[in-house]
């Protein structure tokens, strides 16, 4: 026997030994080798092949797939092949390595791609069948993520044999992702040309993921830092407010703003100022009734302490009302979070963050953001500080100014209804002038019209100082709103008799526990402020309506209105308006003052509404169950 039947009777009886051991898919899949295999020896042999029809065990015929076998696949490459099986089955160290190793080692024609061997860790990796990979050598190539398939692709080892690694994504049957570290080379045949690829791969999805988890940390600390540092060297809290927008959290954002508590004391209930807004485009559009949102106090009774509020869907969400729902809806707003601004355990405001969309963030971007507002909140608190010193530099350095303005204006103020009095009264004690009865009548009306006056004058000076000691008794007792509507007829019909008055309160209001007098004091004082400023035969309107726990009356006119500047100015004791002061209008600067410290010793807030027409708008609530700490007689 010659060395050419020696082989062919070992490659026979290799291929009988492993057919007699093999399943039914892996028979068919040798019998279709075996007479491919043997058909191309027998035309060396000059010799017609027969028809080769494979059965399985019940004797079926059947054809194997053509998918199974590539047509370039050579007999030498068939008997590798089996070789590559036969010597890691039969060789019991070799099978004990590869079914226990967790890698997956498989090899590949260099030609064909057809794969000759794959160690089982693949099923495990891979949750896919060895069988059907070797079958379809292409549903490897599949499997891989698709925005990683290119990166495969073309990185397969180079002829001059220097090893690759690259890191890619599975997808599993289930859907599950794998990362997949591989290492590739080339192997040789006997003859020193490359036959095949040899591939290592390993699952490192859990290292991936700490790797990312790591690399998410370090980018979030760098973000803590350079945003911390942007802030320190900004002076104002619009700036303070686009730098902690810039976040990677907040870039689905598209509106956000800064409130603060008016007194931080009290909190939400004695109303907010509007300190910054901020928004993703300067082509979106402004949005003109954002502060009617933050006079809501429905809405800002959902703002906590102590908690990010999150609210997902507008347009579900039972906490908000249906006036805020619309409002929100009109600007597209499908999300918000608000943020507490805390600072040395005070709740000063609120961050509110809008989206146009849901968004979902999980306890470590919380985490991440929670430490970013806290940095903003220090450093608006910082300029808050700063702010304040500078104003009680000012206020030091204008204190004499100041006294010197008050003399004069109080001295003014006493004088005018003095000189008054005392000229018409020396008129009437004229001897040498007889004045008929409805000339002495007249100048005795105005005697008493500028004695009111006076008495006016000091009964503000007394409720002020009184208020600021906190010594100003309220009797508290149950009135209806509509009742002391009533009892303000009269005066409010002459302050509002050039004008048009426009009244709305409802009769089925509930009882207050108010002072009444006092109530009345603050509506009459409004009034008289809008007719005052607004010209003659405009409309003045007064309305009274619920709004959470509260009851709320607003006072708004057709007049020149209040500058933003001067919303907080005009509520201090001697401070006019820039209006006032342009048109040198009589007055003290008392009224607002007082008007304030009377509603707040009640429990409720007063406060210029932001308008966008023109005219002054003031509203001020009433709590609908008895205040905390009231100062009662």
């Amino acid at each position: 026997m010659n060395h050419r039947d020696t082989l062919f009777e070992n490659q026979f009886m290799e291929l009988k030994t492993r057919f007699s051991k093999a399943g039914l898919e892996e028979k068919k899949f040798l019998a279709l080798e075996f007479s491919k295999w043997a058909t191309q020896q027998l035309a060396q042999l000059g010799i017609k092949p027969s028809t080769f029809v494979l059965k399985d065990e019940l004797g079926n015929s059947s054809t194997p797939k053509k998918n199974r076998i590539h047509p370039q696949i050579s007999s030498q490459k068939i008997f590798d092949f089996l070789n590559i099986r036969a010597v890691v089955n039969n060789n019991d160290l070799l099978r004990q390595i590869t079914e226990n190793i967790v890698q997956v080692i498989w090899l590949q024609d260099i030609e064909t791609n057809q794969i000759f061997y794959i160690s089982p860790a693949f099923e495990t990796i891979w949750g896919r069948s060895i069988q059907g990979m070797i079958a379809d050598p292409s549903s490897m190539l599949e499997s891989v993520h698709p925005e990683d398939r290119v990166q495969v692709l073309v990185s397969k080892p180079r002829i001059n044999h220097k090893p690759i690694s690259q890191v890619y994504r599975i997808i599993r049957p289930d859907g599950t992702i794998r990362w997949i570290h591989s290492r590739a080379f080339i192997i040789d045949d006997a003859k020193g040309k490359p036959c095949c690829h040899f591939h290592i791969a390993e699952d490192t999805t859990d290292q991936k993921q700490i790797e990312l988890k790591l690399r998410k940390t370090l980018d979030r600390s760098r973000e803590q830092f350079d945003l911390s540092h942007k802030m320190s060297l900004v002076r104002k809290p619009e700036a303070v407010l686009k730098t902690l927008m810039s976040a990677h959290e907040f870039q689905q954002a598209f509106r956000s703003a800064l409130i603060f508590f008016d007194d931080a004391a009290v909190g939400i209930d004695r109303g907010v100022e509007f300190s910054a807004a901020w928004q993703s485009s300067q082509s979106l559009h402004p949005w003109t009734n954002e502060f009617s949102l933050y006079e809501d106090l429905s809405f800002l009774q959902i703002l906590q302490a102590n908690q990010i509020v999150i609210i997902s869907n507008v347009n579900e969400d039972p906490r908000l009302s249906p006036a805020v729902r619309n409002l929100l809806q009109e600007e597209h707003i499908k999300m918000i979070m608000a943020f507490p601004l805390i600072a040395l355990g005070t709740w000063l405001g609120c961050l509110l963050v809008y989206f146009p969309k849901e968004q979902h963030f999980d306890h470590i971007e919380l985490r991440h953001l929670k430490i970013l507002i806290d940095q903003t909140t220090i450093t608006l608190f910082n300029l808050q500080l700063l702010e304040d010193a500078e104003d009680s530099r000012h206020e030091a350095e204008r204190a004499n100014e100041i006294k010197t303005e008050f003399l004069a204006m109080i001295s003014h103020e006493l004088r005018t209804p003095l000189t008054s009095i005392k000229g018409f009264a020396t008129t009437l004690l004229a001897d040498d002038v007889i004045w008929n009865p409805q000339e002495q009548r007249e100048f005795i009306q105005t005697i008493n019209l500028e004695t009111i006056r006076l008495q006016e004058l000091i009964d503000h000076l007394l409720d002020l100082s009184r208020l600021e000691a906190g010594m100003l008794p309220i009797t508290l007792e149950p009135h209806s709103i509509y009742e002391i509507f009533e009892d303000t007829e009269s005066q409010i019909s002459i302050l509002t008799a050039g004008h048009i008055l426009q009244k709305n309160i409802p009769l089925n209001l509930p009882m207050l526990l108010v002072d009444a007098r006092r109530i009345a004091q603050v509506i009459v004082n409004l009034v008289k402020n809008s007719s005052i400023y607004a010209p003659k035969g405009t409309l003045i309107s007064i309305t009274a309506s619920i709004h959470g726990s509260f009851l709320q009356i607003n006072v708004s006119d057709q007049g020149p209105g209040i500058s933003p500047s001067d919303f907080k100015k005009v509520f201090k004791a001697f401070k006019r308006g820039t209006n006032a002061e342009q048109k040198y209008l009589q007055g003290a600067g008392l009224g607002l003052a007082i008007c304030k410290g009377l509603v707040e010793a009640h429990g409720g807030r007063i406060w210029i509404k932001k308008k966008t027409v023109i005219g002054a708008s003031i509203s001020f609530t009433l709590p609908l169950n008895l205040p905390k700490n009231p100062v009662i007689n």
